[in-house]
């Protein structure tokens, strides 16, 4: 009896998990206007009737798949920083790498996020929460580092500065040089420029 009940508790997370990674395909295929959610479902393997019934209406099933991939980690996986070794400029590229790599990650989710914004503003704030909780813990680190002697400035005005580059490079792609060899050149810039501009003399 027990191991029937965990069985079916798995199936259902299993489910659920098939729907939300269906729906981040297509939402970022075609936009949430341009899915169904019968077009979800197929993808899912499961009935409409069980997508409704995990999720209710298409937009609780958007900020739910917003919401799961977006926010899962967001703490975890800012801990890096506190484990970085090495000069500052070291520091800085694997920062940026980092950063470049998570937003490379969910691009299609910010993508999604930025054309529901305008009607759907809860969808944003789901997308924007993990960056939220990356510039809080880039800007403790920048403090870190201003304390230390080694940056000048404000730590958040600094934390906003270093996000907006790599995230300008993410979306910037398509008409950039692609390539391990062109990000590698890219993240070396960000950091020289950030350095000259804020390093303490």
């Amino acid at each position: 009896m027990a191991t029937d009940i965990v069985l079916r508790s798995v199936g259902v997370e299993e489910t659920r998990l098939r729907i939300l990674a269906a729906a981040r395909e297509l939402f970022a295929q075609k936009g949430s206007r341009g899915t169904t959610t019968r077009q979800i479902a197929q993808r899912a393997g499961v009935n409409e009737a069980t997508l409704f019934r995990h999720f209710g209406t298409k937009p609780q099933l958007l900020q739910a798949m917003l919401d799961w991939y977006c926010n899962a980690d967001a703490e975890e996986r800012m801990g890096f920083l506190d484990r970085l070794h090495g000069s500052l400029e070291e520091q800085l590229r694997e920062l940026c790498r980092h950063g470049i790599e998570r937003i490379t990650e969910r691009q299609d989710l910010i993508r999604v996020a930025m054309a529901e914004e305008e009607l759907n503003p809860q969808a944003g704030l789901l997308t924007w929460r993990s960056p939220t909780v990356a510039q809080r813990k880039i800007a403790e680190y920048m403090q870190r580092k201003i304390e230390a002697g080694e940056l000048r400035g404000d730590s958040d005005d600094l934390a906003r500065l270093f996000m907006s580059l790599m995230f300008a490079y993410v979306f910037a792609l398509k008409i950039w040089e692609r390539g391990t060899a062109a990000k590698e050149r890219a993240i070396a810039l960000f950091v020289e420029l950030f350095l000259h501009g804020v390093q303490a003399k």
